[in-house]
């Protein structure tokens, strides 16, 4: 009975688990790694001993989670309460018609046609910090992960706020965000702390971050209501429902403002980290794309339709997202029981589908450790498990910032190997710090030095 047996699917005994929990806080990738080469692709675990779950690397079953059965899958307790304790309640931790009436209203914001719209000014944002990172490459060696998180927070801020945010207010913001991030973490893989972080006043202490970054966005809200503006903040609060044509409160705003900057500057920002550091380890790859750039885009500025002609940039965008996922993990909680493929799914139980093991699993891809673009040629891509590769996610719920997502990605890749090449500091290779978003641990310092005919 101690074991914990949850279903049919290889198992961890509870009290394991329950040892394993300051290694899951250390780096719980290296725990589901180790019991994935031990039980294969799909096994059941308790989170710190308590919480029963079953974890997946099998594409087959991730897509029955998360497209052919997605009613019966709710997002778990972790997005729906730890998240919401500190982002409130959004489209990324809503359910059912208040979700779908979310999910319709801002989806029309990341709309292709919308996204152009933004370019002009993406391009003006890359274009003043380029002459900061310059000067700064100057000087020695820049931690590349750091620089792409500032990078992408002021391309996010300024598409979701407009040129009237201030920097200092985005880094407010966005050091209240990681902080954030790290602590619902420990929440997640200790939650029998959770009483205790309350207590101690970990919990206050962290609320009041979040007090004071909302005030931030409150502020900019209510001078947009004011002024207007052509950002996405503008179309949250201009744009009527379908169903009632009355517009989202300043309060909603707020919320989705705060939840769309946590996905969309975290994702583009690791994505951007461990692209430039494979392509420092892989050098060849960076003279290739700057021949396709050079060829497709020209000097001068990329619109929506050449970023998306740089196919050999795109392969490398994807396979270092293969490698290092940005969601590492994706959680649901099953509504009613099911079985899924063979394996017997408890209602109530924790299912997390896990990326990082997916986009390594032997079954799918050959020498899945090895850095190798060309798996993503159309050919390649084509013959391979729809659910292969999901560094968005997939299903009705896949990430609705994606397309923004590319386009920045793209944008400062384009901007940067247009006129550097790099390299890294020090040959040591970098470890993994699973937060909500698979971050570096540690620096990744790089030597940056201009292209002689740029």
């Amino acid at each position: 009975m101690f074991d914990g047996t949850i279903t049919n699917a290889p198992h961890i005994p509870r009290l394991r688990a329950f040892l394993d929990s300051r290694s899951m806080i250390r780096n719980p990738v290296e725990v589901f790694e180790q019991y994935r080469g031990e039980l294969g692709p799909t096994f059941s675990f308790h989170f710190g001993g308590a919480k029963k779950a079953i974890v997946s690397s099998d594409p087959a079953f991730i897509e029955h989670v998360l497209r052919l059965n997605h009613t019966n899958y709710n997002k778990s307790d972790i997005q729906v309460e730890r998240m919401a304790e500190f982002q409130g309640q959004g489209l990324l931790n809503s359910h059912g018609d208040a979700w779908l009436r979310q999910r319709r209203l801002l989806a029309k914001g990341f709309q292709h046609r919308r996204l152009a719209e933004l370019l002009p000014m993406q391009h003006e944002t890359l274009d003043k910090l380029s002459v900061g990172f310059g000067q700064e490459a100057s000087e020695g060696p820049v931690d590349v992960y750091e620089l792409m998180v500032r990078l992408t927070l002021k391309l996010v801020g300024k598409s979701l706020f407009g040129h009237q945010i201030g920097d200092e207010a985005l880094e407010q913001i966005g050091s209240a965000i990681s902080n954030i991030q790290g602590f619902i973490v420990r929440q997640i893989v200790q939650p029998y702390m959770i009483p205790w972080f309350r207590l101690s006043g970990q919990s206050d202490r962290y609320q009041q971050m979040r007090i004071d970054a909302d005030q931030l966005i409150r502020e900019h809200i209510q001078a947009r209501v004011q002024d207007g503006g052509s950002d996405a903040l503008s179309m949250m609060l201009d744009t009527p429902y379908a169903d009632t044509g009355e517009r989202m409160t300043d309060e909603q705003a707020l919320v989705e403002s705060l939840q769309l900057m946590v996905a969309a500057n975290e994702t583009s920002s690791t994505a951007l980290a461990w692209t430039f550091y494979l392509l420092a380890k892989h050098p060849e790859y960076i003279e290739q794309i700057r021949e396709e750039v050079d060829r497709v885009i020209g000097d001068g500025p990329a619109d929506m339709g050449s970023l998306h002609k740089l196919e050999r940039t795109l392969c490398v965008m994807d396979e270092a997202m293969r490698l290092y996922p940005s969601f590492w993990m994706i959680d649901r909680v099953s509504l009613e029981d099911d079985v899924i493929h063979g394996i017997h799914v408890p209602a109530g139980t924790t299912l997390s589908l896990y990326i990082y093991g997916l986009h390594r699993n032997t079954e799918v891809w050959e020498d899945p450790n090895r850095f190798d673009p060309s798996r993503f040629e159309k050919k390649k891509r084509d013959e391979r498990h729809a659910f292969a590769h999901i560094p968005f996610g997939g299903g009705p719920r896949v990430c609705i910032g994606s397309n923004m997502a590319v386009m920045q990605i793209l944008l400062i890749m384009v901007a940067i190997i247009r006129k550097y090449d790099f390299s890294l500091d020090s040959q040591a290779d970098i470890g993994i710090r699973p937060m909500m978003i698979l971050r570096p641990d540690g620096a990744i310092r790089m030597n940056f030095r201009p292209v002689s005919n740029a």
